[in-house]
């Protein structure tokens, strides 16, 4: 009986459980998965490691265009496999798993699952929160390199995973009230189609 009173629709609490279960699943997905396409691993499948590497795929995509941008500006980018970069004989960048932003597109996500739309609407702003956590990894990157190539020792010596978490949780909650404010517009839009549909039929 309680636990209908929570997931009723009209529960204040259904958020915070949708956001939970949702959140929970995707940040442990990552790791689970992870052992599952990782050589070694007690439950490695090769065929997923071959064909559906996620985190690999994830992983080329940051450093390709990372690459693509610093060759733009003339510099030479040299890329010994899919995970490292680096300019010229500079120190380089090795984009392990842990700096893909898993837990910050899992915590996106998970908020916008939670609110209460059409799969639509809310695959349409996932997409748009990942891609630019995406953009905003792959600055991190460039700005690395550049870095480590031009000697500026103060960016340098930053720690750039927490810097990068900082920058990503505040865009999202920049995010969210540029999200919390369209939902708005778009639940009256959506309110007044359901009445004009609800008028003509009675016609």
């Amino acid at each position: 009986m309680h636990i209908n009173k929570l997931l009723d629709k009209r529960s204040p609490y259904l958020f915070l459980i949708k956001f939970l279960v949702c959140f929970v699943i995707l940040y442990l997905f990552f790791p689970v998965y992870r052992g599952i396409t990782g050589p070694g691993g007690d439950f490695y499948s090769a065929f997923l490691d071959s064909h559906f590497n996620l985190i690999k795929g994830l992983t080329k995509f940051l450093t390709a265009s990372s690459k693509a941008f610093l060759e733009l500006l003339q510099y030479n980018v040299k890329q010994n496999d899919y995970h490292s970069l680096k300019i010229g004989f500079s120190r380089g960048v090795s984009v392990n798993p842990s700096c893909l932003g898993w837990a910050v597109m899992s915590f996106w996500i998970a908020f916008v699952y939670a609110n209460k739309s059409n799969w639509k609407h809310k695959m349409g702003w996932m997409v748009l929160g990942i891609a630019c956590i995406m953009l905003l990894n792959i600055f991190r990157i460039i700005l690395i390199l550049l870095a480590n190539h031009l000697n500026w020792s103060f960016l340098a010596s930053l720690d750039s995973h927490l810097i990068f978490n900082i920058i990503s949780y505040g865009f999202i909650f920049l995010l969210i009230f540029w999200y919390l404010g369209a939902q708005k517009k778009h639940e009256a839009v959506e309110s007044n189609r359901r009445k004009a549909e609800g008028q003509l039929s009675q016609l």
